[in-house]
């Protein structure tokens, strides 16, 4: 027999000797090998991911150190109004807010009766709070206070009426006092005051309970120096 003869039946006969493979052992595998690698990977992202988070918090948590001076993390911050011991003196010395154009009657009436001298009783007449009027008695009859604050974006006006000729003092505040005799009307005395920002201050002082009223006192129950005082007086600011 011819040499490729021998090698064609060889071939033949060991092709008839080999088991046909079984596709379905092959596919399970497959499977499971395709299984093995997904876990593997997520297994991997979850330790990189996990790594990532642990860099930001140490990350974090060193920030947060370095801002706070190093405290121990187990000390508590304490409310600063609480534990500061000058909390309540700053709080006291912080100066009142400011006020554009006129201030409330009621709060001038509060400032004004803030600044009465002792002795003196004082109740408020029909009206009063809506008008900056306060009765005043010091035993011997009621006197009529009325008092006008504001704050001026333009004084030329003022300045030339009310205060024409007047001098001001050292830090540039003008101060006229005007004093009218008992007439028709009660006799009454008056304190304007103009500061170099605007405020603008009117204190009158009647005679008589009512401005339309004879006198039913011979002297004020405030002294022109009072009266003076009380409008000059640094609370308006």
């Amino acid at each position: 027999m011819p040499i490729e003869e021998d090698f064609t039946e060889a071939l033949r006969t060991t092709l008839q000797a080999i088991e046909p493979p079984n596709t379905h052992s092959l596919l399970q595998g497959g499977v499971r090998n395709g299984r093995r690698r997904r876990r593997r990977r997520a297994l991997a992202i979850g330790v990189s991911g996990a790594a990532v988070l642990a860099l930001v918090g140490l990350g974090a948590t060193i920030a947060t150190r370095q801002l706070s001076g190093s405290r121990p993390a187990n000390q508590t911050l304490a409310d600063p109004a609480a534990s500061s011991p000058t909390g309540s003196a700053t709080a006291s010395t912080t100066p009142k807010p400011t006020f554009t154009g006129t201030l409330p009657p009621a709060r001038a009436l509060a400032t004004l009766t803030e600044l009465l001298p002792t002795g003196l009783s004082h109740s408020s007449p029909p009206g009063g709070e809506r008008s900056g009027q306060l009765w005043v008695d010091d035993g011997h009859g009621k006197s009529l206070l009325e008092i006008h604050v504001s704050r001026q974006t333009s004084t030329a006006a003022i300045r030339s009426h009310v205060f024409a000729g007047t001098t001001p003092s050292a830090d540039g505040t003008l101060i006229k006092t005007t004093q009218s005799p008992p007439g028709p009307g009660p006799g009454h005395q008056t304190v304007n005051v103009l500061h170099p920002d605007g405020l603008y201050i009117t204190l009158m002082e009647w005679q008589a309970p009512d401005q339309n009223t004879p006198s039913t006192r011979t002297d004020p129950i405030l002294t022109t120096t009072r009266l003076r005082a009380i409008a000059t007086s640094s609370q308006w600011q």
